[in-house]
């Protein structure tokens, strides 16, 4: 019956539990023979200190493999099981001054909220401790903040007792000799808690495969409670994607204070601003490395990696283009990139720095976040784009807001992002409007997670699948429980997830994202400001993976600095990442082709073309926006001189007639000389 407790139900005192127990040991002994029964409970006991299974306890003990284990070892731990927490092999108690620091067992326990923090002498112990090899740099700071205590092990005489029991019974048995039984009882026991590995590492990723792991055993039929008691007390053995080495790659570099000026120390003692930061890898999916912070370390902290911000302009590549691009919009589309009547739209977007472009490309617009392009590509997504209405007017005048802003949200939900807030859900603040979808001004935001997950679906030629933390897990019998399986579903065409890529590499290469830049590889990405600089980002991508780094403040004051801070620590990170790796350029796709749009070479998908251009074509926009102000100025200064020049105009009718009829061939000439130097000084 111990045995079906251990497996399949919780340690809870109930009715329902005794009887789901009897029932799984009259299955488990149906199905098993008495040996698998034995050693499905060896690999599933609890041996007290946290351990699962004798292999673990040989381990945590003595630091050996099961098989090196002598007799009177074997002894104590069999013993143990009856009640682990007195038959423990060790108890810990407190570093003495007296204590010969290179010779005593040491162990790092977790400290609570409501502990007292670590004196100045067992601050200087650790630190000693650290000279000696005892605890490694990691362990040190945990100790520093309070997040550890480091005490001794020291065998436990009460052990004795349950190791005596059992050898005396294996003796009365036949199983050991008399003089086995001797010697193992007068045997010295030397507990030997192993030498510590330095391991570098926060506890952030596991943080996230111990909430997935009760996730997945959840979906598998177990409440809450069984399912965390599985987790922590059912020997299971959970298999990981992540690579150790980016692990501490990632958390080596987010730890420098040089990326982050303007830095302070909160009333919590937490350095600011904070990080996180996600790389998955996009052709498979797995989530290599992740922190949720800087300078924290410990369990059940705050892992920023899952906490939602406002994302800022990172959202316009997943929420805007995207899904323009998916309903007809082609990168050399043009748009008039300027302050939009308020009267004509109730509102009217600012671009930051008040930089606008006049005519330009969709390409431009993103390539220099465009605030009002961002606004009037969305708007157009509902937009027919062949429509005479709306190709002879400077903006679109037949489209449908609503359903511009569902395909938006559409797409959102169609990459993993969770956390939109819609009408239903509260019908006076909610997200279903151009500001939080265009510019990324949410109700929540988006996690760094999620961030990185959405933009895997344009690195990886506009497939997704949810990014994952576990591969498997099994059973302490060995048997799998969970075999990760991902779906990939076609979000874009591989046609557009290159054009976009291609877009998203102009704003890297000479766009807001300059400082993610770095040799041997292409980069395509995003940055992120919100409009009171309290989140910065940016999110991007190489042929090999997909990073996602967020900064901010815990209290959301403002920081020092913009997203070219946050596209430089990514620039860190990702060029240590790809150290060792070939160089690699994004592959282009069949079903490219490239044509003049814009006053530049353009890519498009075959069988698209723009749907709008200005009247002149190819263009340059300084001189396009000079013109239409140039425009604007003579017709006030038209209007306002009309009554007194009545007189005037009618004198002058017949002079221009015959002037504009003698220069009619010469101005002709001139356009088109005008339209060819237009197109060569734009390349």
């Amino acid at each position: 019956m111990q045995l079906a407790k251990n497996l399949y139900t919780s340690f809870s005192k109930s009715v329902v539990r005794k009887i789901t127990d009897v029932y799984y040991s009259y299955q488990i002994e149906e199905k098993l023979s008495k040996e698998q029964i034995l050693e499905a409970y060896l690999n599933s006991a609890g041996f007290s200190k946290g351990t699962v299974g004798v292999q673990t306890a040989a381990k945590t003990f003595f630091n050996k493999d099961v098989s090196e284990l002598d007799l009177a070892e074997c002894a104590l731990i069999a013993g143990v099981t009856n009640l682990p927490e007195k038959y423990t092999p060790y108890n810990t108690k407190e570093i003495e001054d007296s204590d010969d620091l290179g010779n005593i067992e040491v162990v790092l326990l977790p400290k609570n909220e409501n502990s007292e923090p670590n004196s100045d002498r067992i601050i200087k112990i650790a630190k000693n401790l650290n000279e000696l090899g005892q605890v490694d740099n990691f362990d040190l700071i945990q100790i520093q903040n309070d997040m550890l205590v480091p005490v001794k092990a020291v065998f436990n005489e009460t052990s004795r007792e349950r190791q005596r029991l059992v050898l005396k019974r294996m003796l009365a048995q036949g199983l050991i000799t008399k003089e086995d039984h001797d010697k193992a009882l007068n045997e010295k026991i030397e507990i030997n808690i192993g030498s510590r590995k330095e391991s570098g590492i926060s506890s952030f990723y596991t943080d996230v495969v111990k909430k997935n792991a009760i996730k997945i055993l959840k979906e598998s039929g177990y409440t809450k409670e069984e399912a965390t008691n599985k987790l922590f007390n059912g020997g299971l053995k959970i298999y990981t994607p992540m690579d150790i080495n980016m692990q501490r790659t990632l958390e080596e570099v987010v730890s420098n204070p040089k990326y982050y000026y303007g830095g302070f120390t909160d009333k919590k003692e937490i350095i600011q601003p904070q990080v996180a930061s996600v790389i998955i890898d996009q052709k498979t999916h797995e989530v290599k490395a992740l922190v949720g912070g800087r300078n924290v370390s410990g369990g059940r902290l705050l892992n920023r990696a899952l906490v939602p911000r406002q994302p800022g302009s990172s959202i316009k590549p997943i929420s805007v283009y995207l899904t323009a691009l998916n309903n007809g919009a082609t990168a050399g589309d043009v748009y008039l990139d300027q302050r939009m009547p308020e009267k004509l739209f109730g509102h009217s977007p600012k671009n930051a720095g008040n930089h606008y472009q006049g005519w330009t490309t969709i390409r431009n617009l993103l390539r220099q976040s465009s605030n009002v392009g961002a606004y009037q590509v969305a708007r157009d997504i509902s937009a027919d784009k062949d429509a005479k209405v709306n190709k002879n007017s400077t903006y679109s005048k037949v489209y449908n807001d609503e359903e511009s802003l569902n395909k938006m949200v559409d797409t959102l939900k169609s990459i993993g992002v969770s956390t939109i807030v819609e009408k239903k859900d509260n019908p006076t603040w909610n997200d279903i409007d151009y500001a939080p979808l265009t510019l990324g001004g949410m109700s929540y935001g988006i996690s760094p997670f999620e961030m990185a997950g959405a933009f895997t679906a344009i690195a990886n030629e506009g497939k997704y699948a949810n990014p994952y933390v576990i591969t498997k897990i099994e059973s302490s019998t060995g048997d799998v429980i969970y075999q990760v399986n991902p779906k990939e579903r076609e979000i874009t065409t591989t046609q557009n997830a290159y054009i976009l890529t291609d877009m998203l590499k102009d704003v890297v290469r000479r766009g807001t994202g300059r400082n993610a830049s770095f040799p041997g590889q292409e980069v395509a990405g995003k940055t992120g400001t919100t409009s009171d600089k309290k989140d910065v980002w940016f999110v991007g991508y190489t042929p090999y993976y997909t990073c996602s780094v967020w900064i901010g403040n815990d209290k959301n004051q403002k920081l020092a600095f913009g997203s070219t801070q946050s596209a430089y620590l990514w620039k860190q990170i990702m060029r240590s990442v790809h150290q060792d790796l070939d160089s690699k350029k994004f592959e282009e796709p069949e079903g490219i082709y490239t044509k003049y749009s814009g006053g530049r070479r353009e890519i498009f998908a075959d069988g698209t073309k723009p749907h709008y251009v200005n009247k002149y074509g190819f263009y340059r926009a300084s001189e396009e926006k000079n013109r239409e102000d140039k425009k604007l100025d003579n017709n006030n200064n038209s209007n306002n001189n009309n009554n007194n020049n009545d007189d005037k105009k009618k004198r002058k009718k017949k002079s221009s007639n015959n002037e504009n009829n003698s220069n009619k061939s010469k101005s002709s000439r001139k356009k088109k000389k005008s339209s060819k130097s237009i197109i060569n000084n734009e390349n």
